[in-house]
């Protein structure tokens, strides 16, 4: 009987994999996925001796981190026709690819300018993935198991800026700069080849449609109907998240140790709730699994993220720690139910790249306006902290509307 149904499967198309390989596919996407954030976050805990050694300026430095928001903008879309056209895995593997390369011209970079344009290309292959990954797990995963899939890769910014951030500059001590490129692009490599290697065996959740496989292209009207009010509202919504949480991410720290905190501790407090999210994110998404609904999980983890963004860039005693047990535990929900929720908002598999790359191109939109508002917010000084946690948890309260009036499960 089992055969039979294999059989049938087959025939259909649907996958026949086991029930547990969605699971160690997830985890070597993460796994792969972690690695690349690992390359993007390995520049700021030693940006000053990279400026040092290549005679950088504060300005011309700090493009070795902003490059990547700047392509994100102007790449996510046409990251999404790429993949709709290739396939989210090739494009996946390109973008290992792509990183490895632009690593290894960082390797041997001789000046300033080769550097940031090293940091450029590694900036094409961070969109590439970003992109292309929720593509896969919308093709190989079967949608009863696409929250807890997506809970498992929405950790990879989490872990990769962590270890990025925490290990490079022991790395970087002991290996020098080239051997801390040449030694993150090898671990992209193996993880890429794993990856690969395993993806061989997957086939897609259900066979294509013409219109999936390219036959037919999807018309203009279904194109605009992605610029309708209620994809605008769920975007507006996960903007205003990204502008938070970078702002609690970068500005934290800075806060901690005006407060008088030592610099690991202000470091722990700040990654405390990317630590805590590899507990909450993969239970926010089998909780989606298991009820069919993402909207009602999404409005609560968004509306936790306020206060606890408000509590972390104000409060330097007890009420830090609430409010990184709050984003953390809660507030982590926010990408995995998204991601999630995206086919809804798509409505169709033929949009889903579209709809992917708008996504990617709203996040990094996000840490654009964090990286020029929240300075300005804080006054020349620095010091404007209940002012510039108002403004943002304001800004958060509108997505939080948004959200509402969104129509999704």
């Amino acid at each position: 009987m089992d055969g039979e149904k294999m059989e049938k499967k087959a025939k259909s198309g649907e996958s026949v994999s086991h029930p547990e390989r969605y699971l160690a596919f997830s985890i070597l996407l993460l796994a792969m996925g972690t690695t690349i954030t690992i390359v993007q976050y390995k520049v700021p805990s030693i940006l000053g001796p990279l400026m040092k050694s290549y005679g950088m300026s504060s300005s011309t430095g700090s493009w070795l981190m902003s490059v990547f928001t700047a392509v994100g903008i102007f790449l996510s879309i046409s990251a999404g026709s790429l993949a709709k056209k290739m396939g989210p895995k090739r494009v996946l593997l390109l973008g290992c690819g792509v990183i490895v390369f632009g690593s290894a011209i960082g390797a041997a970079a001789g000046s300033s300018l080769a550097l940031i344009a090293s940091r450029l290309i590694e900036g094409i292959a961070f969109v590439l993935v970003t992109v292309a990954a929720p593509l896969a797990i919308e093709k190989y995963v079967s949608p009863d198991n696409q929250g807890t899939a997506n809970g498992i890769w929405a950790l990879w910014i989490c872990l990769g800026s962590v270890i990025g951030s925490t290990a490079t500059p022991a790395v970087f001590e002991a290996l020098g700069m080239r051997g801390t490129w040449l030694l993150y692009a090898a671990l992209v490599a193996i993880a890429a080849v794993a990856l690969a290697v395993f993806m061989r065996k997957m086939r897609p959740v259900a066979a294509p449609t013409s219109e999936e496989a390219g036959g037919e292209k999807a018309s203009l009207r279904a194109y605009l109907s992605l610029l309708a009010p209620r994809p605008a509202l769920f975007l507006f919504a996960y903007l205003v998240f990204n502008i938070e949480i970078l702002a609690v991410l970068s500005y934290t720290p800075t806060f901690l140790q005006q407060s008088g905190m030592d610099a690991s501790l202000s470091g722990f407090a700040s990654s405390l709730p990317g630590l805590l999210a590899i507990a909450s994110s993969p239970l926010f998404g089998k909780i989606a699994d298991r009820t069919g609904k993402t909207k009602p999980l999404y409005l609560v983890a968004l509306a936790a993220s306020i206060p606890a963004t408000f509590l972390m860039m104000t409060q330097s005693g007890p009420l830090l720690w609430v409010g990184a047990l709050l984003m953390g535990l809660v507030g982590y929900g926010v990408p995995v139910l998204s991601l999630t929720a995206l086919p809804q908002i798509a409505g169709s598999k033929a949009l889903m790249p579209a709809m992917v790359g708008l996504f990617m191109l709203v996040q990094s939109l996000g840490e654009f306006l964090e990286s020029f508002l929240v300075p300005i917010l804080l006054g020349p000084a620095m010091a404007e902290w209940t002012f510039c946690a108002a403004v943002v948890s304001a800004t958060s309260a509108l997505g939080v509307v948004a959200l509402a009036l969104c129509r999704f499960k």
